[in-house]
């Protein structure tokens, strides 16, 4: 069990960590909003493989497709 929970803290840790940087990266004009993009889908298409088969493999797809709709949507400016 608490393998599990070092797991699944390693996990959260680690999607929040890659959120922040893209962000930052962003916000400094360091990342364009299409490098932004190419870094969600290229995170998109690695959890693919496992969306519907690993645990948390969906939600994982669903949280960077809200990223993808959200601060980092292709259609207009960002807030």
């Amino acid at each position: 069990m608490a393998e599990n929970k070092a797991a699944l803290g390693s996990a959260i840790a680690g999607g929040a960590i890659a959120t922040a940087l893209i962000e930052v990266l962003f916000d400094k004009k360091a990342l364009t909003l299409d490098e932004a993009r190419t870094v969600l889908d290229r995170a998109m298409r690695m959890v693919g493989a496992y969306a519907a088969q690993a645990n948390g493999g969906f939600e994982a797809s669903q949280i960077i497709g809200s990223l993808l709709r959200g601060r980092f949507t292709a259609r207009g400016t960002t807030p």
